[in-house]
């Protein structure tokens, strides 16, 4: 909008006041008002100006993760999208470690113009607060959300040899025998660990977690009978070769790509149960709102393109989403609270 427009609109704003006589109106008052309205006219312009212009240089993109895992691909689709859309190079840099929080930190003290941000995960963000209080970040006051750019759910499977066919089979043997089923995770304090304490929470059970270093060994060890249960997005392959028996999904609705299987929550009667990996950008703390809601739409207008969607899909098995900030923060805020009732109630909460 040009100055003159908005000069425009503060004048009609001011006509609409009621006024019985300008000499109603103390002097100091209405020398001061044209200021404030110029000084307010030329701030939100400014903000205009300064989202137009950006980008000016190269955007440096952190992923938590190693190069080659699903955060830092979706990364670089991302990025690559992006580049196009901005007319500057998106560079990914990979920063793993402490379970995603050196990235966090990094990023939370770069400085907040807009050329750092961060892909994060809901490790990062939702579950590090609770299980690493020790963190030097804090999710909500640290960081401006961006955009929740993707989720990835889990597969509930089981081996060939357990003898369920359905999600209600696996709770009722699992009351059957309280503590004997067990089922493998990432490790403790991970996303498919939480999932896993989530389903024992909802269903009243008590399966036992054994965690692994590797999903390799993991899943190995479910398609050789070894562990009975495993939460993980990997299963798909061993499921089509006959070697797992996939019994839901752990996404609030069933997949664009696999409709045919059923949600935990529907299949187990678990109305409310969902444990999916999300990934979002996020800024540090204080970049210039126009800035934010310039990458916000356009990588929105970018992951919900067809094309996109289907890489997305096919690279990491998850689903694009594209939300506004406002949705991103409130994602972050009530799965704090979520996992971290799950992390307290699990004995995994670590003191200060």
């Amino acid at each position: 909008m040009e100055i003159s427009a908005l000069l425009k609109r503060s004048r009609l704003l001011e006509n609409r006041r009621p006024m019985r006589n300008q000499n109603d109106i103390p002097s100091r008052i209405t020398s001061t008002f044209p200021k404030l309205a110029v000084a307010c006219i030329l701030a939100v312009h400014a903000g205009t100006v300064l989202g137009q212009d950006y980008p000016s240089k190269p955007i440096r993109l952190v992923s938590a993760h190693a190069a080659g895992g699903a955060a830092d691909t979706l990364s670089r689709i991302v990025a690559e999208q992006l580049a196009t859309k901005l007319g500057q190079p998106i560079v990914v840099e990979n920063r793993p470690g402490a379970s995603t929080a050196l990235a966090a930190e990094a990023v939370a003290r770069a400085p907040a113009d807009g050329y750092t941000i961060l892909m994060a995960t809901v490790t990062t963000l939702s579950i590090n607060p609770t299980i690493m209080p020790t963190i030097h970040y804090d999710p909500v006051k640290d960081f401006a959300p961006i955009t929740v750019v993707a989720s990835t759910p889990f597969f509930l499977g089981t081996n060939m040899d357990l003898p369920v066919t359905s999600v209600q089979d696996l709770i009722k043997l699992a009351k059957q025998k309280p503590g004997k089923l067990n089922y493998g995770s990432s490790g403790n304090g991970t996303s498919s660990h939480l999932a896993g304490e989530l389903f024992n929470d909802m269903a009243k059970i008590d399966m036992l977690q054994i965690p692994y270093k590797a999903t390799s060994a993991r899943n190995t060890d479910l398609s050789s009978g070894i562990i009975q249960v495993v939460f993980g997005n990997d299963l798909l392959p061993f499921s089509e070769t006959g070697k797992v028996r996939i019994l839901g999904v752990t996404s609030n609705q069933r997949l664009s790509g696999h409709p045919e299987i059923p949600t935990v929550a529907e299949a187990g009667n678990l109305p409310g149960y969902e444990a999916s990996v999300w990934y979002g950008l996020v800024a540090p703390a204080g970049t210039p709102k126009p800035i934010i809601n310039r990458l916000s739409s356009t990588i929105h207008n970018i992951v919900i393109d067809p094309k996109v969607k289907k890489k997305i899909m096919a690279s990491i098995g998850g689903e694009a989403i594209g939300s506004t900030p406002q949705a991103f923060s409130d994602l972050i805020k009530s799965d704090m609270k979520k996992w971290g009732d799950v992390i307290k109630r699990a004995g995994l909460a670590k003191s200060q």
